[in-house]
């Protein structure tokens, strides 16, 4: 009889055991299962992170040489800008002092296909060069005998060259007038590069 209930004992604990022993494996492979889905799932988020840390690098890398060369564009073009500038104020000055020759020379082209009477308002810096003589013989010169100029007296304060006017029309032969027009037409270009639309505002 203790032969037979020992004989029963072993059997329980063996099967206790293999019971033990297959619910350990199962919780096991369970756990490994879990893990590696864990272990997967990390790797995937690590390498999405990894990416989109990548992707912000090349993005901040692209912007910061946009902006980098976006700043030496404006400093080029602001250069450009500077230095039409002081081609313009030197030409203007140079103007300023050009021999009577030259400027009766383009009061004779100016006037060469004109028709009327006309006024002439010298600028103060050139009066002493178109005086009335100096506006016959021109006028002579010019072989235009459909034109008459007739001095007003009345020079234009601080400025070169001269202005003709009748009733109707202002031809501006004004030199730092022209040369304000030319250096717009030069600059405009390079103030919209610098500015945008801004320079249009």
């Amino acid at each position: 009889m203790k032969e037979g209930i020992q004989a029963i004992i072993q059997k329980i604990n063996a099967d206790a055991e293999q019971h033990a022993s297959a619910r350990y494996m199962q919780i096991k492979n369970e756990i490994d299962e879990n893990a590696a889905e864990e272990i997967r799932i990390y790797s995937d988020e690590l390498a999405k992170r990894r990416e989109m840390l990548k992707k912000h690098g090349e993005h901040e890398y692209a912007r910061q040489i946009e902006r980098i060369s976006s700043r030496l564009n404006r400093e080029v073009l602001t250069y450009q800008h500077g230095l039409i500038d002081e081609i313009f104020d030197m030409a203007a000055e140079k103007l300023k002092n050009i021999p009577k020759e030259e400027l009766l020379g383009m009061f004779k082209s100016v006037i060469k296909d004109l028709k009327g009477r006309y006024r002439l308002h010298p600028g103060e810096l050139s009066k002493g060069k178109l005086g009335e003589k100096d506006i016959k013989k021109a006028i002579e010169e010019s072989g235009n005998a459909d034109i008459e100029v007739i001095s007003s007296g009345e020079a234009i304060p601080h400025k070169s060259g001269f202005v003709l006017s009748d009733e109707r029309l202002e031809y501006n032969c004004l030199f730092e007038d022209l040369i304000q027009d030319k250096k717009n037409g030069q600059t405009a270009p390079i103030m919209k590069e610098v500015f945008g639309n801004e320079a249009e505002r």
